[in-house]
């Protein structure tokens, strides 16, 4: 409960917030102080808060919400330029219907439902699982399987051979297969522990390794990692899966990096997401708990269409998903009292 009532004061401040520094409102107000009709401008004045503070200070006010929200506007602009190799534009050159993506964990959850809108768009998808595929993406012509423990570079390595024989070059790679525990850190036997950090992020560097070169050769692709929210906030009694998918982030900076500075290759991009609590097979042993503790969880379609939709613009971006838990993503940067308190209240409703 604590942690809905902090996310609905985060995103009651986020709206204030956004009201008070829209550069538009703040400008408007401003010029109708400075150039519109004096009656009207006196009659508003008697009416509002300015005849306590003075028309100069209440200038002087919109002259500094005007500044605050120019550079709130321009820190989004820069932001969206920095996921993007430092461009605004969409890369040219993808035609949906030529694409071939490589989906893990694609028979259920969330990447399921990223198979069904990749296949949506039109786009050929090989679905990397050691599950079988179910019956409803049997049926799909544009859709492949290939039974593959990705935690094993050898199986990667000849799924990635075949599915180059069979289709052609993937130009997306969707890194979404996951494990989550529900074990205490004393609780948690090793096998476990290897096995899910297996899955959750070495597993990225087999796929990479396989699918990149060509991106890089042909300066086109798109890499998406499936991160967390728990990227940036340990969750007590699955601080296995924190921690993985705080290394699945720092891979993806990693690998964004490189990408741009030593491979030099602007057309291959990577977008890492950032789901909150998602209603899947992985989450059902916990769902009491977690809804009661954080309210209703996503669908996987929630994040499959964020996912589906930023491919579609031909841009990376870091997604968190719902827009509302941005605020995790500066947890480190709070102070620590605060950063304790927030990991108190997760660890009360775990």
């Amino acid at each position: 409960m604590a942690a809905i009532l902090v996310q609905g004061s985060v995103k009651a401040a986020k709206i204030l917030t956004g009201l008070f520094l829209h550069p538009a409102l703040a400008a408007s107000a401003l010029l109708f102080l400075e150039y519109g009709s004096p009656t009207a401008v006196s009659r508003l004045i008697e009416l509002g808060l300015a005849k306590h503070v003075g028309i100069h200070r209440l200038k002087v006010a919109l002259r500094v919400l005007l500044g605050l929200g120019l550079g709130r506007a321009l820190n989004r602009v820069q932001n969206l330029r920095a996921s993007n190799h430092w461009s605004l534009a969409s890369r040219g050159g993808w035609r949906w219907a030529e694409e071939i993506a490589v989906v893990t964990g694609g028979c259920h959850g969330i990447g399921k439902a990223t198979v069904l809108g990749l296949v949506q768009k039109g786009v050929r998808v090989a679905v990397l699982d050691v599950a079988d595929l179910p019956p409803d993406l049997v049926r799909l012509p544009t859709v492949f399987h290939w039974k593959c423990d990705i935690t094993s570079p050898d199986a990667v390595h000849d799924a990635a051979d075949q599915i180059r024989d069979r289709l052609g070059h993937p130009s997306i790679l969707i890194n979404n297969a996951g494990l989550a525990h529900y074990d205490s850190i004393l609780d948690l036997p090793p096998a476990k522990l290897d096995r899910l950090f297996a899955v959750n992020a070495l597993s990225h560097w087999h796929t990479v390794r396989a699918f990149l070169p060509t991106m890089v050769l042909r300066d086109k692709g798109h890499i998406v990692t499936v991160a967390s929210v728990a990227s940036f906030v340990a969750l007590p009694q699955a601080v296995d899966y924190s921690a993985s998918k705080a290394a699945a982030l720092a891979f993806h900076e990693g690998l964004a990096c490189e990408i741009r500075n030593v491979y030099r290759s602007p057309g291959v991009l990577t977008t890492v997401v950032h789901p909150s609590f998602v209603n899947t097979n992985m989450t059902a042993p916990a769902k009491q708990r977690i809804e009661a503790r954080s309210g209703p969880m996503l669908e996987p379609r929630d994040v499959a269409d964020a996912i589906v939709k930023q491919i579609g613009s031909r841009r990376g971006a870091q997604l968190i998903v719902p827009p509302s838990s941005a605020w995790l993503s500066g947890l480190r940067g709070f102070p620590n009292w605060l950063q304790e308190t927030v990991r108190d209240m997760a660890a009360k409703g775990a």
